[in-house]
């Protein structure tokens, strides 16, 4: 209704992570360059903790549009709450790979396989958890503590971002 009055196209205030309509608040900035230097730097793995509502999913789509998609493969994890084995499988589907497979093992050589891929191919893989305080299982946590084991002699085949509300910082130093 006041699209029409102040001649918007769209709505700018719906309760979506849209990028579009992000105020890049100095705090966002910062926020923003640093998740783009642990990137583009391939550091392993980072963490974004926050109130909620205070724009750390919409950071992260935003950080998805400013990451060249010619250099990287991002998966983007959305609802955490899985076992270890579906959590893998849901990391594999985000990065493009569909598997029946439901044996650890072979989950991993699967990661292991398209992690090396991306990297011949001059691709950066990238992993990130949104919402991560909701990841119950330990078992969750520490596979993706050994998925920083994909590693060639000088650099992580992976990236991974744990975005979640401060007891995320919790839930990660057990």
């Amino acid at each position: 209704m006041y699209e029409a009055y102040w001649g918007l196209s769209e709505p700018p205030f719906d309760n979506s992570p849209n990028p579009k309509f992000f105020y890049l608040s100095p705090e966002h900035e910062e926020a923003l360059v640093r998740l783009v230097y642990m990137v583009s730097h391939r550091k392993g793995c980072g963490m974004l903790t926050g109130e909620y509502g205070c724009g750390k999913t919409t950071l992260s789509r935003a950080l998805i549009q400013r990451l060249e998609a010619e250099r990287y493969e991002i998966g983007l994890l959305t609802n955490p709450s899985w076992n270890a084995v579906d959590f893998l499988r849901e990391v594999l589907y985000q990065l493009g790979v569909e598997t029946e497979e439901k044996h650890k093992p072979e989950l991993l050589h699967l990661l292991n396989d398209t992690f090396y891929r991306n990297y011949q191919a001059g691709r950066d893989s990238v992993v990130i958890v949104d919402e991560a305080q909701l990841i119950e299982d330990d078992a969750v946590f520490e596979e993706l503590r050994l998925l920083l084991n994909f590693q060639t002699d000088n650099r992580f085949l992976v990236t991974l971002l744990l975005i979640g509300s401060p007891e995320l910082a919790v839930k990660v130093r057990r």
